[in-house]
């Protein structure tokens, strides 16, 4: 057992670049809920989840499978990240509140606004990285 997964769901592009920049700096498997869902997540350490947020709500796609995985979180280390158009403090509540939702408690969240990194990126995404790295 090991390693790091990174599982998300993306709808106009900028979770999916966030969580392919993550697998690629953490050296991570990486899979789209929107082309596979059946994920064997026993040979995983940790797990890390993407969402964007479309209306005010985390995308169904991530909520499923969070609810259907509940029992194997348990076991492992759970990170979720948030891809939203908030910043400060209202980014904050939005990602605590979907964090709560998921019973997830290490979660943080990454605004497109802001000082971006080389890849376009919030630059939160490289200290996220340096948090994870062991």
């Amino acid at each position: 057992m090991g390693g790091t997964v990174i599982i998300y769901s993306s709808f106009a592009g900028k979770t999916r670049k966030i969580a392919k920049y993550l697998a690629e700096k953490l050296g991570a498997d990486i899979f789209d809920l929107k082309l596979q869902t059946n994920i064997d997540l026993s040979t995983y350490d940790r797990i890390i989840m993407g969402t964007g947020v479309h209306a005010g709500n985390p995308y169904g796609r991530v909520t499923r499978f969070v609810e259907d995985h509940e029992d194997i979180f348990l076991d492992k280390e759970v990170v979720l990240f948030v891809s939203c158009m908030y910043s400060g403090e209202r980014a904050e509540k939005q990602c605590s509140e979907i964090a709560k939702e998921y019973h997830i408690n290490n979660a943080v969240f990454f605004s497109i606004r802001g000082e971006k990194n080389e890849a376009g990126l919030s630059k939160d995404v490289d200290m996220f990285i340096e948090r994870m790295m062991p």
